[in-house]
């Protein structure tokens, strides 16, 4: 039996959800990556390793869970519509396109933060500020889609923010902030203003409507400020 349109559960087209897993994979799972293997240099108190530990196992089966949607959404989108099947038997049409997680371009936060990350100097420390910059950022940007899976945009329903990790990443900037010298600090915030640029610039321009990115500065300038970067209220963009 052909599958429906209608009737499916996926309300991202697949390209969004491409984006989505490669902003969870590329800066979500390396921030907390690095914040689980390298909790003493941050500073991150012994009460919070468990919740980073659950925290990168929860976005490690949001990803597991994105490449499944992926697929269904692909599937989907290779369903033609009658008007489709009309111009296919005039052969009007060539074969259907097998879509996969390549075949979209990668998103500006993401192609910021490898940028950030791979540009050569002798600072050892900065892939690992660079990740938990980006990952403070992408708190107050990024939805999980895949705690919305019957949401459409006909209701205005959106994937939900990831008020949880919000919370966690504010905690894990207290004690970042408490722990960095001046320099490290100043190096830290720089990461987390090109970060917000970023984020802010991938949400402007085409339709955001079914994107998995909400960035919000008003809550990122309020984490910053709550953990002691007050100073970078003026510079966070957007």
């Amino acid at each position: 039996m052909r599958a429906s349109r209608r009737g499916t559960r996926t309300f991202l087209t697949s390209s969004a959800i491409v984006e989505a897993i490669d902003i969870e994979e590329s800066i979500v799972l390396s921030g907390y990556a690095a914040l689980a293997e390298d909790s003493a240099v941050f500073g991150v108190t012994a009460d919070l390793v468990p919740e980073i530990d659950a925290a990168l196992r929860r976005h490690q089966a949001i990803v597991a869970r994105l490449r499944l949607m992926h697929a269904e959404a692909v599937a989907a989108e290779q369903v033609p519509s009658p008007h489709d099947e009309a111009l296919a038997v005039l052969g009007l049409t060539g074969p259907g396109h097998d879509a996969d997680l390549t075949d979209v371009a990668t998103s500006e936060p993401v192609r910021a933060y490898r940028a950030a990350v791979s540009r050569p100097d002798h600072d050892d420390r900065r892939p690992t500020l660079v990740a938990v910059a980006y990952l403070v950022a992408a708190a107050h940007a990024l939805t999980d889609p895949t705690n919305c899976g019957t949401a459409s945009p006909a209701l205005n329903l959106m994937p939900p923010p990831l008020h949880r990790d919000r919370a966690l990443v504010e905690q894990v900037l207290r004690c970042v902030v408490a722990k960095a010298d001046p320099a490290a600090r100043a190096e830290f915030t720089d990461h987390i203003i090109a970060a917000s640029a970023a984020f802010a610039q991938a949400g402007h321009g085409s339709d955001r409507r079914l994107s998995v990115l909400r960035y919000n500065p008003h809550s990122l300038r309020t984490a910053c400020r709550s953990g002691g970067l007050g100073e970078v209220d003026v510079r966070i963009a957007g």
